[in-house]
């Protein structure tokens, strides 16, 4: 297994680490010669400054995906997001659409998941569930009333595993891999909660509120990684239609309850 990092984030896998100048085709090219298969992960809803969503989302994209078809890469599979479209209004949304059509005009066998927010150990999202239920008190926009879908860590490896599998020649499948449960994002930071022994507090932002400190901080300070683009991920429902993902992963899908234990039996 080969892992292509620009920082230093991969280094505990085990696996050989190759550090990667996607702006650099060559060095690209280098990283997948030889590779059966291509899992792109990559990508960021908040870039480092002063990379924007695109260098930060579809740049990479493009550069992975040319070089895996140079290089004769039978499968590819990417990770994006639902609601991911080229002609969207959220920045995030666009970049990714635009890292889809890309990947779509390969020949590649694979999926495209589009992926919520993702429960398991080590997973951002939980180390932010956590922080957040141990907090005296917790504003959420909205009192947390906007619904997620959140997707078991252990599903989202099993549904890469069995992309791989699929017999080239045919077109990328775009699937919404969602978890089989939508919950409001307080109801889910209350079972996070019980987890800890605790009852978060939450304090309702209203969500105009929410929504101009969004627009004047992405104005005013962009660096701080505060803007529109990011409250409509965090703040406005995005969901995924799970039909067909379920029709076609040959496996069923984790309750939330069963991976959140899992999240937190993992811990460490």
């Amino acid at each position: 297994m080969r892992s292509l990092d620009r920082s230093h984030d991969l280094r505990p896998l085990d696996a050989e680490v190759l550090e990667v100048r996607y702006a650099d085709p060559a060095s690209v090219r280098r990283c997948v010669e030889g590779a059966d298969a291509v899992v792109h992960l990559a990508g960021a809803l908040l870039p480092r400054p002063p990379e924007t969503l695109i260098e930060a989302n579809t740049d990479p994209t493009r550069a992975v995906a040319e070089a895996a078809e140079a290089a004769g890469v039978k499968h590819f599979a990417y990770l994006s997001f639902p609601g991911a479209d080229p002609a969207s209004r959220n920045g995030y949304l666009r970049s990714k659409g635009f890292a889809e059509e890309l990947l779509r005009q390969q020949r590649f066998a694979g999926a495209i998941f589009r992926v919520p927010m993702i429960l398991g150990p080590g997973c951002p999202s939980m180390r932010k569930l956590r922080q957040l239920a141990s907090a005296p008190l917790t504003p959420l926009v909205s009192g947390g009333s906007v619904r997620l879908q959140p997707i078991a860590l252990a599903d989202v490896l099993a549904a890469i595993e069995w992309a791989l599998a699929l017999a080239p020649g045919q077109p990328l499948k775009v699937l919404d891999l969602v978890g089989p449960e939508t919950l409001s994002y307080a109801e889910l930071l209350r079972r996070v909660g019980q987890r800890m022994g605790r009852r978060p507090r939450i304090f309702p932002i209203p969500r105009t509120a929410g929504w101009l400190t969004a627009a004047l901080t992405g104005l005013l300070a962009p660096s701080l990684g505060w803007n529109r683009s990011v409250f409509d991920i965090l703040f406005r429902e995005h969901l995924g239609d799970p039909l067909a993902a379920r029709a076609s992963l040959p496996f069923p899908f984790t309750p939330v309850n069963e991976a959140l234990d899992q999240s937190f039996s993992g811990a460490g």
